[in-house]
């Protein structure tokens, strides 16, 4: 599932969200519904008005009170859009596989204010998904595997998270946690960053290593291309972190 990465990355979508068709799905979302079909694993996608178009959210539902999201949308169109943020959709996939009871959304209109966050903030408060604990937000998750940062979200997840690997907590620009957070539901993002070499310095230290800061501004650029991705850290990520946060009390 990892390597899908790069497939995934080759998927151009005609514009940003306002640019796209709004009668049928962009080709990301399409490409994520073909591989979900291919992986059988069972989805809903929900169609939702945005201003003067349509958003998509791919829903997984699960049985469990714990939900993972990452966005799938994008703000350049000409770019692979890798770490921001088509691994963490991929990681979320495979999250899925691995951990077939948890809810599991990806997520529409993250760049623009999250509004697919919004749609499913409301839907928990409606009990469409049952009752939610906690909703943690996967955000360039490409690289870095075991080193990573939490974003600043006091709560009882990030506790767990802190609790589980004593991270560094660090303030986020916009996410869709701030959006959940917004309507009551405990939610922070996360974040691995790759360890810079020995001798160098950032503003993010995990135990012994700096993170390398820098890669967080490639996002947006041509330089979020897929050779920046590691499909090894991704699975270490994944099945390292995030899966001992789902199974931890």
């Amino acid at each position: 599932m990892y390597s899908k990465i790069y497939d995934f990355c080759k998927i151009r979508n005609e514009g940003t969200i306002f640019e796209n068709d709004p009668q049928i799905p962009t080709n990301r979302v399409i490409f994520l519904l073909d591989l979900l079909k291919s992986e059988s694993i069972e989805y809903e996608l929900d169609i939702f008005p945005f201003r003067k178009t349509s958003a998509y959210n791919i829903i997984l539902k699960g049985s469990s009170s714990k939900m993972v999201v990452a966005h799938h949308d994008i703000v350049n169109p000409s770019t692979d859009n890798a770490n921001d943020n088509s691994a963490s959709v991929i990681n979320a996939i495979m999250i899925k596989k691995l951990r077939p009871d948890v809810n599991v959304i990806i997520l529409d209109a993250e760049e623009v204010g999250g509004y697919g966050a919004k749609r499913v903030s409301e839907q928990i408060k409606e009990g469409y998904f049952g009752k939610i604990d906690w909703v943690l937000n996967l955000e360039l998750t490409g690289r870095g595997g075991k080193n990573f940062f939490v974003g600043n979200y006091p709560g009882i997840l990030q506790n767990k998270v802190i609790k589980l690997f004593n991270c560094p907590v660090i303030d986020t620009p916009f996410n869709d946690s701030v959006i959940f957070r917004k309507y009551g539901i405990d939610s922070c993002v996360i974040n691995p960053l790759p360890p810079l070499e020995n001798g160098k310095e950032s503003k993010i230290k995990y135990g012994d290593r700096f993170l390398d800061y820098s890669l967080l501004f490639n996002c947006h650029t041509d330089k979020d291309s897929v050779n920046t991705i590691s499909p090894k850290d991704m699975k270490e990520f994944v099945e390292e972190i995030v899966l001992k946060i789902i199974d931890s009390q």
